[in-house]
């Protein structure tokens, strides 16, 4: 079953933006891949990632998420937003696959710097959807609001909009400070 979700396209990325909280500003996307099973819902990495393993198709998993994220990072600049990604992946075989990974990036013409890999996501203790919620996370005293933070998921498709909605309600609010 696993093997057909990467022919039926039923794997997705799934991207949070790290926000700069001085100024909005988008810094870079944390891409993590969400399997839309047909009975089970949408699965996280975790959940399958044994599966791809068990069936011998962590490298095609692989390379396809990789051209997946390199086809997103193409898309966003389109549309206006020239962001870096750090997509987490099961990295146990990327070492084989480092040279045709490299070849990838090289042939969508995007600076190697632009696609960074990870293992494993990170636990966003202050994730948030817009400015409020970041005001009440400072509020309550969260360490890592001072910085960058963590916006909630959202799909690929979906980001280039999120981030315009995003940046507008940050103008708002900070034109709102600026008079209180």
């Amino acid at each position: 079953m696993i093997g057909n979700a990467l022919e039926l396209g039923q794997f997705e990325l799934w991207c949070q933006p790290y926000v700069t909280a001085c100024d909005g500003s988008v810094a870079c996307v944390q891409a993590s891949v969400r399997w839309r099973h047909p009975q089970r819902g949408m699965l996280q990495l975790p959940a399958f990632s044994g599966g791809l393993a068990a069936q011998g198709l962590q490298e095609v998993f692989v390379l396809h998420m990789v051209c997946d994220a390199l086809a997103a990072l193409r898309m966003w600049e389109a549309d206006g937003f020239t962001l870096a990604m750090e997509l987490t992946l099961p990295l146990p075989v990327l070492p084989a696959l480092a040279e045709e990974i490299d070849g990838l990036v090289a042939q969508s013409g995007l600076a190697p710097q632009r696609l960074m890999l990870s293992e494993s996501e990170c636990e966003g203790c202050c994730e948030v959807s817009d400015l409020l919620d970041w005001q009440n996370v400072c509020e309550a005293g969260c360490e890592h609001a001072a910085g960058d933070f963590i916006v909630a998921p959202q799909p690929m498709q979906v980001l280039p909009a999120a981030l315009r909605r995003w940046q507008a309600s940050y103008s708002v609010m900070s034109a709102a400070d600026a008079f209180s």
